[in-house]
């Protein structure tokens, strides 16, 4: 059944966020409970929408065989941009930043690997800004120590990594919490339990990424 949303409304952020800053191992973030006014209704979106792969679908890709992973493009809401801007405990001056785009990144595992597979770390020059938003919470995102990015590394083909010998520190996720770290420090989504997000039991995180105009 098809059903009106006004997407700015549904999105919307709550109003008087209290940003708390964190240290996990060398790295610091910010975190902000209850981010999103109307997250239940959120969810029951992502629940209920077609996602496509992400990216192109190439020949060799794992993707849709061993897993699924899926983005869904929504506009950003420049409101939110801006409250984000308005943080005080950021110590980028964000006035001449942007985003344009909210991708909703979808995940599960079609065939549950070992527990040292994970994803492989990556960087992007941006100040990401995630939003968990399942409620199984199984994992969170990953922030990697002394880890060069490889450009051998092809995540068109394979989005699996081992992780056993990196040293790593994870940023837990919790249900409608806004984290916002440094896009330069590698990173990769981590999962505690593999088994929770398998069977097309899904993986559901929100993601700005604020690049410098």
């Amino acid at each position: 059944m098809t059903r009106p949303y006004l997407h700015d409304e549904l999105f919307e952020i709550n109003n008087n966020l209290t940003a708390t800053l964190n240290d996990v191992g060398p790295y610091q973030y910010l975190s902000i409970d209850n981010f999103y006014k109307r997250p239940e209704q959120i969810c029951h979106l992502l629940s209920n929408s077609w996602a496509p792969n992400w990216k192109l679908y190439v020949s060799g890709s794992n993707n849709f065989k061993e897993y699924y992973d899926c983005k869904i493009p929504f506009p950003a809401q420049q409101k939110t941009i801006h409250s984000l801007k308005a943080i005080e405990l950021l110590e980028t001056d964000l006035k001449n930043y942007y985003c344009d785009t909210l991708y909703a990144n979808m995940f599960s595992w079609i065939n549950i690997p070992s527990p040292n597979i994970q994803f492989i770390p990556h960087i992007e020059d941006s100040l990401n800004v995630l939003v968990y938003m399942d409620k199984i919470n199984s994992g969170g995102t990953a922030l990697y120590e002394n880890y060069e990015d490889n450009p051998d590394n092809n995540l068109d083909i394979d989005i699996r990594h081992d992780v056993k010998e990196l040293k790593y520190h994870v940023i837990p996720a919790e249900f409608n919490k806004c984290v916002i770290f440094n896009g330069r420090i590698p990173h990769g989504k981590f999962i505690e339990t593999h088994k929770k997000y398998s069977k097309e039991i899904w993986r559901q995180t929100l993601a700005y990424f604020l690049q410098h105009a």
